[in-house]
């Protein structure tokens, strides 16, 4: 389960990328943090969306397509080694290829233009066009001293909608299983363009991924800039 602990009053991946634009942005981060550690609790209060759920959902669908050596720790809050306040919840970790990954399971039009991003190929590009995603893998791979860093984006084919809705309805955790009821009716009651998908054979490719060495100065940057942050709450 995720740690409010490390969570509150920490700069987290998430969001870490607030810290690296401009300076309103930053400012506001840092006073969000500073209201949380004064509070003892986060700022937002709790809420939850049909977007949030499928991606949730699905994101378990993703690690069945992916390789063995991928691990699963995406409910699991893990704090830099060296600077306390600086935490991550990363999806999953290759230990042997070095790799520290995060899943992202898009409605349609936010897939297409994060897809177009990953399938060109171009760090600087990748970070001009989607810096959450970009920091956020990189401050991951930072709290985990890996070497590469992976995005990995899926929009399911129309023939996989069964297995998800199946995975909706046979939820393990009855507390939790309300947040997935959607995704299980709008399939059962023919309703399948409530959901997220797309047509086999066309443009995009169900599953996309890039791999990337992340860069020494990104991480020295960054690490920089959330040590100035630290000082100042």
């Amino acid at each position: 389960m995720i740690s409010n602990e490390l969570r509150n009053g920490n700069f987290t991946s998430s969001q870490i990328y607030r810290l690296m634009g401009t300076k309103i942005p930053c400012e506001t981060y840092i006073q969000e943090k500073r209201f949380e550690k004064r509070l003892g609790r986060a700022c937002d209060v709790s809420s939850y969306s049909q977007a949030m759920a499928w991606g949730e959902l699905v994101e378990k669908r993703v690690f069945d397509l992916i390789e063995n050596d991928y691990e699963l720790c995406s409910q699991e809050t893990l704090q830099h080694p060296e600077i306390k306040g600086w935490s991550g919840s990363p999806d999953c970790i290759n230990k042997k290829l070095d790799i520290v990954a995060d899943i992202k399971c898009y409605y349609p039009k936010n897939f297409c233009n994060y897809a177009d991003v990953l399938n060109f190929c171009s760090l600087g590009i990748f970070e001009s066009e989607f810096p959450k995603e970009y920091w956020q893998l990189v401050s991951n791979s930072c709290i985990l001293g890996t070497k590469y860093a992976e995005a990995i984006l899926y929009l399911p084919y129309v023939s996989e909608l069964p297995i998800i809705a199946d995975m909706a309805a046979n939820w393990e955790d009855l507390s939790t299983q309300w947040r997935y009821k959607f995704i299980a009716d709008a399939f059962l009651n023919d309703n399948i363009d409530a959901l997220p998908y797309q047509i086999e054979g066309g443009y995009y490719s169900n599953l996309i991924r890039f791999v990337f060495e992340v860069p020494i100065e990104d991480k020295q940057a960054l690490t920089e800039q959330v040590k100035k942050a630290i000082e100042l709450l």
